[in-house]
């Protein structure tokens, strides 16, 4: 069952990931925390996706929106 829902999350496409990758070396040297990607519930449609830190998938791109770099539904 676990393995039938893990087929079901909506996975960050490979260029987000080296992305991230590359801001959480510089944030290493800068004596940061790293950016996490974390498996979340959309709080729009309730799937399950890969995140760094918003909390919806994509599904409601036209109400969604961003100030100072916080999601805004």
């Amino acid at each position: 069952m676990d393995e039938f829902r893990n087929n079901k999350i909506k996975r960050l496409p490979p260029s987000v990931i080296k992305d991230i990758e590359l801001k959480n070396q510089a944030r290493r040297l800068a004596n940061l925390a790293p950016i996490k990607i974390k498996v979340r519930t959309c709080i729009a449609c309730h799937q399950l996706f890969e995140s760094a830190g918003n909390r919806t998938c994509g599904c409601n791109t036209r109400s969604t929106g961003f100030i100072a770099g916080r999601e805004i539904i």
